[in-house]
């Protein structure tokens, strides 16, 4: 009985040890590298469609639904804090709101962000703003295309302004120390 036990245990690990490394449907992870180069394009749509005011020009990298959360939270019946969420359900609706969506603070950390100053998680994707925009890595079930989709968006200016202002604004030039004598 002892053995039969252990001999299941060492089968189970070994079926996760042949899926962890690359068994049956297993997915090439991307390096830093190989992931910048995916997102490149995927990011260069996206700016162009946000400055066009044009969600067909990105929607192929967009995740539908597409996680919307803001700053207000609410008390969920068991006590806990949470965000408000919601999911937009396709392109179309996306569009209607685009104004409603792509806020000045949303627009402003889309146009300064690039793959190399997104934070870059094997498994998860890329993120930027602490949550504040999220792409995925993810493979299309319609197409089996595997790309970067855009997942999730986060409407909570304060902290987004604050991580675009960190990251985004090392470039303007700063008023000097000197200040206007009193008369």
């Amino acid at each position: 009985m002892k053995s039969s036990k252990y001999a299941l245990t060492r089968s189970y690990l070994a079926s996760f040890l042949i899926l962890l490394i690359g068994g049956v449907n297993a997915v090439e992870l991307y390096d830093m590298e190989q992931a910048n180069e995916k997102l490149t394009p995927i990011l260069s749509a996206l700016k162009n469609g946000i400055e066009k005011h044009d969600v067909s020009m990105f929607e192929e990298y967009v995740l539908f639904p597409l996680n919307i959360s803001y700053e207000e939270t609410y008390v969920t019946v068991d006590g806990k804090i949470k965000l408000k969420t919601e999911k937009v359900q396709h392109a179309s609706e996306l569009q209607e709101r685009f104004n409603d969506i792509f806020t000045p603070t949303v627009i402003k950390l889309i146009d300064c962000i690039t793959p190399e100053m997104m934070t870059y998680d094997r498994y998860r994707g890329f993120d930027a703003a602490n949550g504040g925009i999220w792409f995925y890595d993810v493979i299309l079930e319609d197409t089996g295309k595997r790309t970067f989709a855009l997942s999730s968006i986060s409407k909570n200016k304060t902290s987004t302004a604050k991580w675009v202002k960190e990251h985004c604004d090392k470039n303007i030039i700063q008023p000097t120390s000197i200040t206007d004598s009193d008369d």
